[in-house]
């Protein structure tokens, strides 16, 4: 019977001798993948099969609808001084050839308790400006606001704009080369997904020699323990702990302050703030790096459409152009960058084809501009699609758990650390986690300065910089990756008939009803207790290391038609679901009666009989 989980490797081997060093790879690892092959990766390990080859993936349909027609635009003269430029002839679609003004403000976070707090604005006073006016440029957000001359205070123009200001650089004591670090985040975003939505990214990407982890394995369920595991190494459950306070509670445990006391100037910022699950949750009120574009949005983001604006821009786009200014601003200096945005791929009806072009030009921006000659760039991200029609498929349980990594590394490192590099060329045929992201990061940061504060992984002690050889015998076990999450099998179709299928639904549904009946709700509200209505897919696969035979379940639940995916384990003839168990269904508006918000996706909500509501 084949092995599932270790098949028999290539184990052929050939050697690369180079001036100083002889490089022993496998031949398998050494030959460009190709897409056609039954495997992801392919390692006596972990064999993650090639869901690819049939996986299908339908994005939603996009409404023609834009941000507008940005008509006022900021120049940046120096770093103390901006010039305001007017398109007369995109003004009159505003204006509609009537007399008008236009102000400006600078915002800012508010001061509560005379404290600063990043989770809300404060403005300056609007100061009047023509075209070709130059002002001092004070703070990096600006709101420019225009008026009809006769009406006074009709509004007809309202933009939004970060201009990076320069912080001072005092010079460290740092080694001859040295390199920045760009990390920028798209969420949602599996590898599948970006090979069938962003083709022009995609083929960049490959064209120019981007590395491409095909076994990029997550952590954690949604966006805070699989950004926090590369962030700060730990476990989830000792982060939230941490952070329980508010993020600034947790701020020394992130990353980007370890670069800053090594010298390194830091950015960050995050879009479409509305959501739940962002890794920054609802935000830090200091500002958790030396550039903070959280006020940017808070002037305000609004849907339109297909898209998330702020302004007349898209709030991606914006996340883009600050990273680029960012990263053009310092490049002559050491700088660590993490820029995330979810409004084109965090939910069903963002369309990732709508950014494609822009991060292609992205990309080239900062090849063109010197940038790529010093800088790791990381394009991530922290997940698949995690609910949603597109979860019936089987494929949806590889593509859900094996986010998009992908690395550029600079010329410069590739001529002083070739072992280095080749060892990354290697890992993109291993399993890598987030945990050694993190370590990855660490290195660079060991190679470019002598101060060198520790980076480690507390919640991973078998993990590696992929600037070492990973070992092909890694599993999910040695990298502290759950059972629930572990993609190194192949799945086998199974018949829901089968005895042991069968107990395994029988347990998951009993756990779910089990839950339901007890979820906390509102006055004379309960949650309906749902029954079984269909069995969506069935697979199992074995561990012959542990004897343990899975069994992966999709199923409805009715009334509601909510649908769910449990893992059970038989082992010793006991069979145990593994948690946690999520619902794969669309945003559920009808358990609002639950009191804690993470129960919504359990609970159908009804009206208690004879029960009168106190108020």
């Amino acid at each position: 019977m084949y092995n599932t989980l270790y098949p028999k490797a290539n184990i052929d081997e050939y050697k690369i001798k180079t001036e100083n060093i002889t490089l022993i790879l496998q031949k398998n690892d050494c030959q460009p993948y190709n897409e056609s092959a039954d495997y992801l990766i392919n390692t006596p390990g972990c064999f993650i099969p090639n869901y690819l080859k049939t996986f299908k993936l339908k994005e939603a349909r996009p409404i023609k609808k834009t941000c507008g027609e940005r008509a006022v635009f900021i120049k940046k003269i120096s770093n103390d001084i901006i010039k305001f430029k007017i398109n007369q002839h995109k003004m009159t679609n505003y204006n509609k050839g009537e007399k008008y003004t236009c102000c400006y403000k600078f915002a800012r976070p508010s001061i509560v308790l005379g404290k600063i707090d990043n989770t809300a604005l404060r403005y300056s006073p609007c100061e009047y400006f023509t075209n070709d006016t130059e002002a001092p440029l004070e703070h990096e957000v600006i709101v420019v606001t225009c008026f009809l001359i006769r009406t006074k205070n009709k509004v007809i123009y309202e933009d939004a704009y970060a201009i990076i200001k320069k912080i001072k650089v005092i010079n460290q004591d740092e080694k001859e080369k040295s390199w920045n670090i760009l990390i920028l985040g798209m969420d949602t975003m599996s590898r599948a997904r970006i090979y069938k939505s962003m083709p022009k990214t995609a083929a960049y990407l490959s064209q120019n020699n981007w590395l491409d982890y095909r076994g990029y394995q997550k952590v954690g369920y949604n966006t805070f323990p699989n950004v926090m595991a590369l962030l700060t190494g730990k476990e989830v459950s000792t982060v939230y702990k941490a952070c329980s306070s508010g993020m600034d509670s947790c701020n020394e445990l992130v990353i980007w302050s370890a670069f800053k006391k090594a010298g390194y100037v830091t950015g960050t910022g995050e879009e479409y703030l509305q959501l739940p699950d962002t890794f920054a949750k609802r935000g830090y009120k200091n500002s958790p790096t030396d550039h903070y574009l959280r006020p940017l949005f808070l002037t305000g983001e609004n849907r339109i459409g297909s898209l998330v604006c702020t302004k007349k821009v898209s709030s991606g786009r914006h996340i883009l152009d600050y990273a680029s200014q960012f990263a053009n601003e310092y490049k002559t200096d050491k700088f660590f960058g993490m820029y995330w945005f979810n409004s084109y791929s965090h939910n069903l009806e963002n369309i990732p084809a709508l950014i494609d072009g822009d991060i292609v030009d992205f990309f080239k921006s900062l090849n063109d501009t010197g940038i790529l000659n010093n800088t790791f760039i990381f394009f991530l991200s922290d997940h698949g699609i995690r609910y949603g029609t597109q979860r019936i498929p089987y494929e949806s349980y590889y593509e859900e758990r094996l986010p998009m990594l992908f690395v550029w590394v600079p010329q410069t490192y590739k001529d002083i650390y070739f072992k280095e590099y080749n060892n990354m060329v290697l890992n993109q045929n291993r399993l890598v986690t987030p945990y050694d992201v993190r370590l990855t990061l660490g290195d660079i940061m060991v190679s470019s300065t002598n101060t060198i504060p520790k980076i480690n992984t507390e919640a991973c002690s078998k993990c590696v910089s992929i600037f070492n050889e990973i070992p092909p015998e890694r599993s999910c076990k040695d990298v502290n990756v759950e059972d629930k999450w572990c993609t190194c099998h192949k799945l086998e179709s199974i018949s829901e008939n089968d005895l042991d299928t069968h107990r395994s639904l029988q347990l998951s549904v009993s756990y779910l009803q089990d839950k339901m009946k007890n979820i906390p709700t509102i006055s004379c509200m309960e949650c309906i207790v749902l029954k079984l209505k269909k069995v969506l897919r069935a697979h199992t696969y074995r561990d012959e290391s542990s004897n343990s035979t899975y069994f992966v379940l999709a199923f409805v639940l009715t009334p509601g038609d909510v649908g769910y995916e449990a893992t059970i384990v038989k082992r010793n003839n006991e069979f145990i679901i593994m948690q946690p168990t999520y619902t794969i269904s669309s945003y559920n508006a009808r358990g609002s009666c639950v009191i804690e918000p993470n129960h919504r996706s359990y609970c159908i909500c009804k009206k208690k009989a004879n029960c009168k509501s106190k108020h």
